[in-house]
């Protein structure tokens, strides 16, 4: 039986860097629930997002082009 692969936290620093944005688009797109952006998760001062749901936004982004 295959082992299920683990979701990493992915911090927004390479969120940013992986799509070419800053950290005001960022925040646009976390508020903005049309888009389906993974939600932040706060660890101290630090933000991170799930490796799965960003890759999964970024599948969604390239099937449907960024509109």
């Amino acid at each position: 039986m295959a082992q299920r692969s683990r979701d990493t936290l992915v911090p927004d620093k390479i969120v940013m860097a992986e799509l070419g944005v800053g950290r005001m688009t960022l925040h646009r797109w976390g508020k903005d629930p049309n888009l389906n952006f993974p939600p932040k998760v706060k660890i101290r001062q630090r933000n991170y997002r799930s490796r799965r749901k960003f890759e999964a936004f970024k599948r969604d982004l390239l099937r449907t082009g960024a509109a």
